[in-house]
């Protein structure tokens, strides 16, 4: 016969698990409730609206990625359309009308990664298609607001189960107003926005980590009334994808765990470091943020300038370098770039930069300074050079060397490199056989270099001789974590 000693532990996982299984029972009765009132009406599924895939104001076409990873991952997957930055209009009207269609889709969220499933918001027939971003919204300070959520219109939305909406712009209860619809139903609900912010809204059926980790999360800004006009608006939703089977649902245990693979700006990895956010010298920016997480914190930094004024949650500050924003926060800041270049704008928790939080803002004329150019592009990066004996190399934000592919042929056996540093922030050049390993602290090891410039402050130049056989080699900044963000170049040495 088992002792109380042995049992106990037997009865307290028992009650454990009981308590989880009754909290999601309660979570699921709550937001699926189907008490009708008067913030809310059921209505019968609509006609999809005009067009599912965008262009103008809200997206502009692009390329498609690279061939690579994604693209061959599964068949029939989503061409990549990059998400116009440009913070769009309130709509017209006295009452803010927003048709919000839920869609399920096979996406690219990274040039780099597989493919996965994603489910979204599309908002008035603009659907962001090719990524895993929800259209945002805007209005103003005491709008009445008007949402109709319909949950798959036909069958090119492919919705597969119940959703819902929950708008933290709103005071509403959630058990009537949130509620779940199934497939190709309809849902009508109101609310004042009395509050100024950059608010979240979600899907909140449960289980909500499931909905939201699977990319139902989206920006709602309620601009206050007397706000002060600026020269450009712009908006950065930043989100975490999970990552399963190409083609398939991230698993739910990798978001419990809180292990996300991609963790992207307007849904999708370094895009507007590919393709930086064009703007110019001098004008007053306000960007509008949001953390849609679902788990993790965000450190919102532009590299290079200072934020005059920062929105954070209701907190007016001013001098500051970043805006902390937790999970489900949102804010603005406001600055200028008094100089001609690139601005690189991350997540400062560089290891979020990493998995894709980082993209460029590049004035008119960031291309090239002093004579320095080998054809690059003003994103920065690309181009290849040949050269004898000695070669220009340009460390350039965010984390590119230029150009990318260098051939030189050494004379007696040496090989010189003159190093601009055309960033922001210090970068180092150095020269090696590569692939390179760090170590535990994410530094290279001396020992796999074969000459390092030391740091190289932003504006300065520093040369770097060495002895290089023929061969291939590697180019890289060995400061903590570029090499592994990508600051590398190819280098072919020829006798």
């Amino acid at each position: 016969m088992n002792t109380a000693e042995e049992l106990r532990p037997l009865l307290l996982g028992g009650l454990a698990l009981l308590g989880v299984i009754l909290v999601t029972l309660l979570t699921h009765a709550v937001i699926s409730a189907t008490e009708d009132d008067d913030d809310g009406q059921a209505a019968p599924a609509a006609a999809p609206a005009a067009g599912t895939a965008t262009d103008g104001h809200t997206m502009a076409a692009a390329e498609a990625p690279a061939a690579g990873t994604c693209e061959d991952s599964v068949e029939d997957v989503e061409q990549y359309r990059r998400p116009d930055p440009n913070l769009p209009a309130p709509p017209p009207g006295p009452v803010k009308r927003f048709r919000v269609d839920v869609f399920e889709h096979v996406t690219c969220i990274s040039d780099d990664q597989p493919a996965t499933r994603v489910w979204s918001f599309g908002v008035n027939g603009e659907l962001y298609r090719g990524t895993g971003a929800s259209t945002p919204m805007v209005v103003e300070e005491g709008d009445r607001v008007e949402i109709t959520l319909v949950n798959g219109a036909d069958d090119e939305m492919a919705v597969t189960m119940p959703h819902s909406i929950d708008y933290h712009s709103s005071e509403l209860a959630p058990n009537k107003a949130f509620k779940s619809i199934q497939p190709g139903e309809t849902w009508k609900f109101s609310f004042t926005a009395k509050h100024p912010g950059v608010y979240m809204y979600h899907c909140a059926t449960a289980p909500v980590l499931q909905h939201t980790g699977l990319g139902m999360v989206g920006m709602m800004v309620v601009k206050p009334r007397d706000l002060a006009p600026v020269d450009r608006e712009l908006w950065v939703t930043q989100q975490e994808f999970y990552l399963g089977e190409p083609g398939k649902e991230g698993p739910l245990e990798k978001m419990a765990a809180i292990q996300p693979d991609v963790i992207a700006f307007n849904g999708y990895a370094s895009q507007y470091e590919k393709q930086p956010i064009s703007v110019t010298k001098g004008e007053r920016i306000r960007m509008y943020v949001l953390n849609a997480g679902p788990s993790i914190w965000s450190s919102f930094h532009v590299i290079g300038t200072v934020f005059d004024r920062t929105v954070v949650e209701g907190v007016v500050g001013e001098h500051a370098q970043a805006i902390n924003l937790g999970p489900a926060q949102g804010g603005w800041v406001e600055f200028t770039l008094d100089r001609e270049g690139t601005y690189p704008f991350v997540d400062h928790s560089f290891a979020h930069a990493v998995k894709g939080a980082i993209g460029v803002l590049a004035t008119e004329n960031a291309g090239v300074s002093g004579d320095y150019d080998h054809g690059r592009d003003p994103a920065g990066g690309g181009g290849s050079v040949d050269a004898e004996g000695e070669v220009d190399i340009a460390l350039i934000d965010p984390l590119k060397i230029d150009p990318s592919t260098v051939t030189v042929k050494a004379e007696d056996g040496k090989v010189t490199f003159n190093a601009t540093n055309e960033g922001a922030t210090p970068h180092t050049l150095a020269v090696g056989a590569g692939p390179f390993t760090p170590d535990a602290s994410g530094d290279i090891p001396a020992d796999q270099l074969e000459g390092d410039t030391g740091e190289i402050g932003p504006g300065e130049e520093k040369t770097l001789e060495v002895e290089l056989d023929a061969g291939t080699y590697e180019l890289l900044c060995t400061i903590t974590g570029h090499y592994a963000g990508g600051q590398k170049a190819t280098l072919e040495v020829t006798d």
